[in-house]
């Protein structure tokens, strides 16, 4: 029991250090300066940094080969990758049509969402796609690696 806990607090640990700073440099590009999309670039800067120490680059080096055992980053061969991709659209067409399905068994109360009509659309486009690559590299370190990995 205590692998586990304590691989899901050092996955939790990385699911933030990931993705709380990606929301902060957003919502600063959001109040200033939002006729660029600065945020992307910079958002880019800090993924590559946070994959390098995950990968056991940075200090301490005496946590170095922990760091790069936790993400269990390998290459995936070509073939499988295509199966994957293959997989991963026919599960959000399942998803889609799932949700319409209990759209229709369960109404929901309307969502408040942000007022964005006054952010160019590029900005908020480019967060948007920005924000795709970050979940996905955030999710698979934390997730498929510090954590599904010792409970293994």
């Amino acid at each position: 029991m205590g692998v586990t806990v304590e691989a899901v607090l050092l996955g939790m640990l990385v699911m933030i250090a990931g993705t709380i700073p990606r929301n902060l440099i957003f919502a600063a590009n959001l109040r200033f300066y939002q006729g660029v999309p600065w945020a992307v670039p910079v958002t880019a800067v800090y993924l590559v940094c946070f994959w390098r120490y995950l990968q056991g680059a940075g200090p301490p080096p005496s946590t170095a080969e922990h760091r790069r055992n936790g993400l269990r980053a390998t290459g995936v061969p070509g073939g499988v990758w295509a199966w994957a991709l293959l997989a991963g659209g026919l599960g959000i067409v399942a998803l889609v049509l799932g949700l319409r399905v209990a759209n229709r068994l369960v109404v929901l109360p309307p969502q408040q969402l942000p007022d964005l009509t006054q952010v160019p659309r590029a900005t908020v486009l480019a967060l948007l796609l920005m924000a795709a690559p970050v979940a996905g590299v955030v999710e698979e370190a934390a997730f498929r690696g510090y954590m599904q990995g010792p409970i293994e």
